[in-house]
């Protein structure tokens, strides 16, 4: 589908780059740019580039980049025209076919259910035939203002309640089963969530995008304690919090990151507006990132029994690796939050909160208690795996503090804690060095999934990511350009096929934007049109220059016709030479 390019400016002009990514990531200002931690892959140092002038983002760590309408698609998970309308709502643009687009039609069709169920479960819950569900949150010790606050629900213990009520308002079955309202099973279909207390799943953006029940009998055969919707083109579980609509515009510095939904919302109660929870999975790196986001420290108040305790585990190296730095809040006489501010009440858990130790105090904790360090050979033990631990520890200071404390503990001196430390520093580093060295000995494995020809011709494909920087930068060049070279001198399939839109569009006088072109190209491939931009945006324009790179791809020709002509007949390899000498006095 096609769209004026006047449409696509000023969709760009009402959706600035810079606010749309900085509800994703922190940005820091750069000369008249900005970077930030990429939002699409796991890295600590900032690598993605945000350009004012061009309106347009580029990760030099993971290759992604584009325009407003690529960050949308991949934000958004939609296509290109999903991507373009969702734009235009947001901005109240009217699309200039005034038609509709399949997959967008169908996410706002699923939101829109979510929205009327969400209004059926919280009527449900303040009717007579709510009142179990009522009686358990308040007997949870939640008040009505934060019943209200949190959208709370109710889903009767009957099998096709939610059913008749969404086909009395129009909506078929196809589509509830699509938004995980309805499930299938040997009897027909059914409402997929019965005899539960029922908590929205509300997005960054405000809409329902989910739901988790939480069973009120005490039945296994109901099916597990928390149910949460099944995945849709709506709502994925692992890039989803819990309460973060809420979490997001708290003035605290940290997040407290929770497992359940009860846990937050009685700390939200509480005071604790910047409490989150996972939909029934451990923390995955789409969460993390999404948290890095509004933080730079994650207060993990995981429950307090084995399971808890093994999932902070885990989620402490994975902030780690995320570059988040981690503190864990550990609560005597309490099994999780909500069980500890009714007990002892939301002062008490602040103060909690705030001397909460680091995740390495806690795993050091957790490594003196396993190996029983009350006897030598604990202690010895201990000793061993503390160090192993310490030694991978970036930061000297935070090492050499914990350094004092595992000797203290272990009755050793200091130094000698030290010195075994910064040996087992030497040896990871060593380690680590050597893997380096392996990993560049290995056998190239092809890793360009845009462009796998690149690997085969890596000069001739620099040649054409110049020539096609030319073309962006410079459309006046094109003549030139074809006076020396067709789409088939291209010996790479990608950048052919780039090479021949842009031939196409900058002979019709349209526009050859990163806007434009993703009409034509993946998420992905956009991309790699934006780094070529990039890259080439350093370099002199120059004719020399220009020149340089239309030789390397004649040269290929020729010798690649030369190839073929060793292979002619007498007579063919006459009629080639006569050729050449054709073409070699043309211009005399």
């Amino acid at each position: 589908m096609t769209l004026p390019e006047e449409f696509l400016d000023r969709l760009k002009q009402s959706n600035d780059i810079v606010s749309a990514m900085g509800a994703y990531s922190q940005l820091k200002k750069a000369g008249r740019d900005f970077v930030c931690l990429c939002p699409f892959h796991s890295e600590k140092t900032p690598s993605c580039h945000i350009y004012t002038d061009s309106q347009s983002f580029y990760c030099f760590g993971c290759g992604s980049g584009g325009d407003i309408i690529t960050f949308t698609r991949l934000t958004e998970n939609l296509d290109y025209i999903g991507a373009v309308r969702l734009l235009a709502d947001r901005s109240g643009l009217a699309m200039p076919d005034g038609g509709g687009n399949e997959e967008l039609f169908k996410r706002s069709k699923i939101l829109e259910m979510n929205r009327e169920a969400a209004r059926f479960f919280r009527d449900a819950l303040l009717s007579e035939n709510g009142r179990a569900g009522l009686e358990y949150l308040l007997n949870r010790g939640l008040t009505a203002n934060t019943v209200r606050k949190y959208g709370l629900g109710y889903a009767a213990n009957r099998w096709d309640s939610l059913k008749s009520h969404m086909n009395y308002k129009g909506y078929d079955d196809a589509g509830l089963v699509e938004a995980s309202l309805l499930t299938q099973g040997q009897r027909g279909l059914y409402d997929k969530f019965r005899n539960r207390v029922m908590f929205p799943i509300i997005d960054r953006m405000g809409n329902v995008v989910g739901f988790s029940g939480r069973r009120l009998s005490e039945r296994e055969e109901d099916g597990p304690k928390y149910l949460n919707s099944s995945e849709t083109p709506v709502f994925r579980k692992r890039e989803n919090l819990f309460s973060l609509n809420f979490a997001k515009n708290s003035k605290k510095s940290y997040m407290l990151l929770c497992e359940g939904n009860i846990d937050v919302i009685t700390l939200n109660q509480a005071g604790f507006d910047n409490a989150v929870a996972t939909l029934g999975t451990a923390v995955t790196p789409e969460q993390a990132r999404l948290l890095r986001n509004y933080c730079g420290e994650v207060v993990l108040a995981y429950d307090s029994d084995a399971a808890g305790q093994k999932a902070t585990v885990k989620a402490i190296n994975l902030f780690g690796r995320e570059g988040i730095n981690a503190r864990v809040l550990r609560m005597n006489g309490a099994k999780d939050p909500d069980d500890y501010v009714r007990r002892f009440g939301g002062a008490s858990f602040a103060a909690l909160a705030e001397e909460s130790g680091s995740a390495i105090g806690f795993e050091l904790d957790r490594l003196k208690k396993s190996a029983g360090a009350d006897t030598p050979e604990g202690r010895a033990d201990y000793l061993k795996k503390a160090v192993n631990l310490l030694a991978g520890v970036d930061n000297r200071l935070d090492r050499m503090v914990y350094i004092s404390e595992l000797a203290r503990d272990c009755e050793v001196t200091s130094a000698g804690v030290e010195d075994a430390v910064e040996r087992a520093v030497k040896s990871k580093n060593r380690a680590k060095r050597n893997e380096e060295r392996r990993e560049l000995l290995r056998p190239a494995v092809k890793r360009d999934t845009v462009n796998p020809d690149a690997d085969k011709f890596p000069g001739e494909e620099k040649a054409e990511r110049g020539i096609i920087a030319f073309l962006l930068h410079s459309p006046d060049k094109l003549p030139v350009i074809l006076r020396n070279l067709t789409p088939e001198d291209f010996p790479t399939a990608f950048n052919r096929r780039l090479f021949e839109t842009l031939i196409l569009r900058l002979n019709k006088r349209r526009s050859a934007d990163a806007s434009s072109l993703g009409s034509e190209f993946s998420a992905e491939e956009t991309g790699r049109i934006e780094s070529i931009r990039v890259e080439n945006s350093v370099l002199p324009f120059t004719d020399e220059r220009l020149s340089d790179y239309i030789k390397v791809l004649t040269d290929f020709k020729r010798l690649k016709n030369k190839k073929s002509a060793d292979e002619m007949s007498n007579e063919e390899a006459l009629e080639y030479a006569e050729k050449l000498k054709r073409e070699k006095f043309a211009g005399i």
